[in-house]
């Protein structure tokens, strides 16, 4: 175990920096960075998303990779993490050194994922990469017996919060690496183990599960797919999308571009569209991003809007904005609620009919969350997921006569009163012109 209290003892010391080689110019610093954006897994949240709000991109409890390493409120889990990784080197009877010596070799390929140079020795960011990656296999994996408080309660929903955020992340390749090293028998107690690396992917997911309504593992990961895996962040965006039919249903869609945005859910109400609340799974296996609209009504699949969700999208939105994963559904969605949601009313309205469950307890916070969502966010308006929802929408929004069939049903047929009330006026008046009509015709 002497291994592992040099481990400590090294975690707890200060950092050294050694950046920059004091006999290498400036311009060949420049020239050694990795030459595309291609190359590099995880950039910084671009600074006009990050000044909206800055506190969605800010871990919690825990850093992962370099970015936010150091920070003096994150440095009690930095303990943590080197008990983790002793646990794990005392239930598999391993020592560090298998782990320093397979993960020395990629030390330059990983910091080429960052987008910036790093203050870090080569030494410290070995360590940091076999801490943090150790620690997020066993989270999510639920082999951290004796730290089981981790997963529940606030601290739980404080690292799932963290190990999302779109600078907080580890390259995919690495907790691959760390899996192979780590012995299968480790994983034993888990049902359906016998492949560590789906095991862990699917575990991962379904711990997102009820915040990304749909996500799903509907593909099989071999070694291969999963060099493709950028992140957790891009891991999570792979697995989230529309349903097989949603999918269909957009590749018919005229390719004209033109679209507008829809009007708020209120102002589509008096118009006489009716929302109504689908369930997400099924046969279909419809996810969150499945609207559809016909004959007058638009369907919706549920949505939780809890504390974590805006840090959820936004760190999400970013991947996407920034190219990670090449699809922009969550963006699109953005879109689609941003312009149901302007006010409170808007969102009364959605909590009504079964489509927002509100865990803020506040109607115009979710309003003002999804249109905050927006700001300085591009839309693919070439290939906008639901270009065709909105030229329909706004098609029976703009015909007179489904608003005045709306205001008639609202004004006298909303209640089984209203509509009492209306049928005795009618039948009062049909009463009135009988009797007028008798009169003349008995006088003459």
């Amino acid at each position: 175990m002497a291994e592992i209290s040099q481990l400590a003892k090294t975690e707890k010391s200060c950092h050294v920096s050694i950046a920059i080689q004091n006999d290498r110019t400036s311009i060949e610093q420049k020239l050694s960075l990795p030459l595309t954006m291609q190359q590099q897994k995880i950039l910084r949240v671009p600074h006009q998303l990050f000044e909206v709000n800055k506190k969605a991109y800010e871990p919690y409890v825990i850093s992962i990779g370099p970015y936010h390493r150091g920070k003096d409120h994150l440095k009690e889990m930095e303990e943590q993490k080197v008990r983790s990784l002793k646990w794990l080197l005392q239930e598999t009877k391993q020592s560090v050194e298998i782990y320093l010596s397979t993960i020395r070799n990629m030390v330059e390929e990983v910091r080429n994922c960052y987008s910036e140079p790093l203050d870090i020795s080569k030494e410290e960011f070995l360590e940091m990469m076999i801490l943090d990656g150790c620690f997020i296999i066993q989270f999510f994996m639920g082999t951290l017996e004796e730290y089981s408080f981790f997963h529940f309660g606030l601290i739980g929903t404080s690292i799932d919060h963290d190990l999302v955020l779109a600078e907080n992340q580890l390259p995919f390749f690495v907790l691959c690496k760390l899996l192979d090293i780590i012995p299968r028998t480790f994983f034993r107690q888990l049902e359906g183990s016998t492949d560590p690396k789906g095991r862990f992917i699917s575990q991962l997911l379904k711990r997102f599960e009820w915040r990304m309504p749909g996500l799903r593992v509907d593909k099989t990961y071999d070694d291969d797919s999963m060099k493709n895996v950028k992140h957790i962040g891009h891991l999570l965006l792979s697995n989230w999308h529309p349903s097989g039919n949603a999918m269909d249903d957009h590749r018919k869609q005229p390719e004209d571009g033109k679209w507008k945005f829809i009007r708020s859910a209120t102002e589509l109400r008096e118009a006489g569209i009716d929302f109504k609340m689908v369930e997400t799974g099924g046969d279909e296996k419809r996810s969150l991003f499945d609207s559809k609209f016909e004959n007058g009504i638009l369907e919706m699949p549920k949505v939780t809007i809890a504390d974590s969700t805006e840090s959820l999208y936004r760190n999400l939105i970013v991947c996407e904005q920034l190219g990670i994963g090449n699809t922009t559904f969550l963006t699109d969605y953005m879109a689609l609620m941003n312009s149901l949601l302007n006010s409170g009313k808007d969102v009364e309205l959605l909590c009504k009919s079964g489509i927002i469950d509100n865990w803020l307890s506040d109607d115009e916070a979710v309003a003002v969350m999804f249109n905050k969502l927006g700001d300085n966010v591009d839309l693919n308006e070439e290939n906008f997921f639901y270009a065709q929802l909105f030229k329909d929408v706004n098609k029976h929004y703009e015909t007179p006569w489904n608003t005045w069939k709306a205001n008639l049903r609202h004004k006298y047929f909303n209640t089984p009163w209203a509509f009492i009330s209306s049928l005795a006026a009618a039948l009062l008046l049909l009463l009135t012109v009988l009797q007028t009509i008798f009169s003349v015709v008995l006088r003459s």
